[in-house]
């Protein structure tokens, strides 16, 4: 696979996007939350998206330049509007928001609806956790981009539904934990469909239901599902987070929650944020904490682990070396990004030779 230097992808990534009209403010943060995404080791939320977001560009689906509205805000509550901007455009918009809104409040809350593709909830909620914020985001599907079957069901009647949690630290990464309530990403699907690989046992199942490893029963058709997470002894659990997402995220942002005939598909958001030192000291927070985290650590590792890492800890790890060693793009994705670029006359970088 071609590897590449991260300012290098995002400059490739800002010139795409500006090749179709976007401005120069959103290419580069689009960009730049892509490759952070491939830094940070998660490659399903990378440079493959590239071509995918140019594509929502020339159909219209985004709209570029298009004002972050807010429909309804008090002291502590925000209601957004993002009009179909960039899904991260918006949804880092809304978080700087709800940040303003914490230096008043010790809780605060904003919804976001017509919101496109967010990408990588923990790009936004880390910038909460280096304020010393604690942050909850939940997103659904805007009521559509159905996936995964419910516990117990054998069609789609959900999306992937993220939740993600973080929290600071005294360390170089703060405590992130970023998990869709599937047994599998959308993002991680399509990585094993660039590489021709099978998924991990049950995570999907087939028209019929039937427990499957192969993304073509999935894609179809007729199409399959994704099962929810702990499936299948604790599947019921990552349903039922699924659930709640869905209502926190859809219906308190006005955005619907899931169903046969939503109006169109994206991302709804609900985020949460509380004031650490209106609870307690940042210091005996950061006391109980590290104290903790290092209890955590102290566990013998069970066979097969070298060491017990906390939620954020491996990405942190992988995008030291990354940063050294650069980033891989899978070939499928690169071929479709090597093709868009010829097309609209952007210059690809040199992979490095390692």
């Amino acid at each position: 696979m071609p590897c590449f230097r991260a300012e290098e992808l995002k400059d490739l990534g800002i010139a795409l996007f500006a090749a179709v009209g976007v401005g120069p403010a959103e290419a580069e943060l689009v960009a730049d939350h892509l490759v952070e995404a491939s830094l940070l080791g998660h490659d399903s939320h990378g440079p493959l998206r590239f071509p995918q977001y140019v594509e929502m560009v020339r159909q219209g689906t985004v709209t570029p330049g298009a004002p972050i509205q807010v429909l309804r805000a008090t002291r502590c509550v925000a209601q957004l509007n993002g009009n179909w901007n960039f899904g991260p455009v918006s949804a880092e918009a809304a978080m700087r928001m709800a940040l303003e809104m914490a230096g008043q409040a010790p809780l605060c809350v904003v919804t976001l609806k017509d919101c496109n593709h967010v990408a990588r909830l923990g790009r936004f909620a880390a910038l909460a956790a280096r304020d010393n914020r604690i942050a909850l985001i939940a997103a659904n599907g805007h009521g559509g981009d159905l996936a995964v079957a419910p516990f117990g069901g054998a069609q789609r009647r959900l999306p992937t539904n993220p939740l993600c949690l973080a929290l600071p630290t005294q360390r170089p990464w703060p405590l992130v934990l970023d998990m869709t309530t599937s047994a599998i990403s959308g993002g991680a699907l399509r990585l094993h469909q660039n590489l021709g690989t099978a998924t991990p046992p049950d995570r999907l199942i087939d028209a019929q239901g039937r427990s499957t490893t192969d993304t073509k029963d999935y894609y179809g058709p007729p199409p399959g599902a994704m099962l929810p997470l702990g499936f299948p002894g604790a599947g019921h659990k990552g349903f039922g987070l699924a659930v709640m997402v869905d209502i926190l995220a859809g219906a308190l942002s006005g955005a619907g929650c899931s169903q046969a005939t939503p109006e169109r598909s994206g991302n709804a958001l609900f985020i949460a944020l509380i004031d650490i030192a209106a609870f307690t000291p940042l210091a005996r927070f950061f006391q109980e904490s590290e104290q903790f985290i290092d209890w955590i650590k102290s566990s013998p590792p069970a066979a097969g682990f070298e060491e017990v890492l906390l939620p954020g800890e491996q990405a942190w790890r992988i995008s030291q070396q990354r940063l050294r060693q650069g980033i891989a793009v899978d070939e499928h994705a690169w071929g479709q990004i090597s093709a868009l670029a010829a097309e609209l006359g952007v210059d690809l970088p040199t992979p490095l030779t390692l």
